[in-house]
């Protein structure tokens, strides 16, 4: 499972990380939350390694691949050089693409499809390299509503752990079983999710004022 200790991290004389000490046990689903620069990117990037998979926050609107062939990209660790991918390989990608519900895309191109489409085939891509812990950074970012729903819907149905970031408030903390507040690149509070959330706690990382009579939104 990821785990950091003490870990600091400068770009350039800005410090994105500050002494942080993070683990994840294995089954966790886990929300990095903080106000944009609080460090929860450079969080999810010092987690990443064996066992991990990456989903970005951004998916380039303009790739030249059709969908299955990106999903199969998730697979390059697993294939022998100068090799067609085995059987093994396909399998792996049609269980991603039916796990998010994406099979309906295999025949598509990626600059031929929706932004919500394109997400989804991210994460199909990071199930297809079979890592048990999933890193999505802001996944939901530039989701509607609906489509937030739907991102959560299909998270909770995978068996996988889960470490996402955001910096929106509300969203729906029936998933986690932990969030982590993320401030100027510190763990300010952590715990069980009605905990951590609190008026005080926000006001805190984002430096204003608030009241919360909730952070939760409808359950997926």
């Amino acid at each position: 499972m990821p785990e950091i200790r003490n870990r600091t991290v400068r770009y350039g004389q800005v410090v994105a990380l500050d002494d942080v000490t993070f683990a994840v046990q294995s089954g966790e689903r886990v929300a990095v939350v903080g106000p944009n620069g609080s460090g929860k990117t450079t969080l999810l990037r010092a987690l990443a390694g064996p066992g991990t998979a990456v989903v970005p926050q951004n998916v380039p609107t303009d790739l030249a691949l059709g969908c299955r062939e990106f999903v199969m990209l998730g697979r390059t660790a697993h294939l022998s050089a100068w090799h067609a991918p085995s059987c093994a390989d396909e399998e792996a990608v049609d269980r991603a693409l039916a796990s998010v519900d994406a099979a309906d895309l295999a025949g598509r191109r990626m600059d031929a499809i929706s932004g919500g489409e394109r997400q989804r085939l991210a994460i199909a891509l990071a199930l297809a390299t079979e890592a048990p812990v999933l890193l999505l950074d802001e996944p939901a970012a530039h989701l509607d509503f609906r489509r937030r729903d739907e991102l959560m819907a299909l998270l909770a149905r995978l068996d996988r752990t889960v470490v996402m970031t955001t910096h929106e408030l509300p969203f729906d903390t029936d998933f986690f079983t932990r969030v982590v507040l993320l401030a100027r690149g510190r763990i300010v509070a952590e715990g069980r999710p009605e905990d951590v959330l609190s008026s005080e706690h926000i006001a805190a990382a984002w430096g204003v004022p608030v009241k919360l009579r909730t952070v939760r939104c409808a359950s997926v």
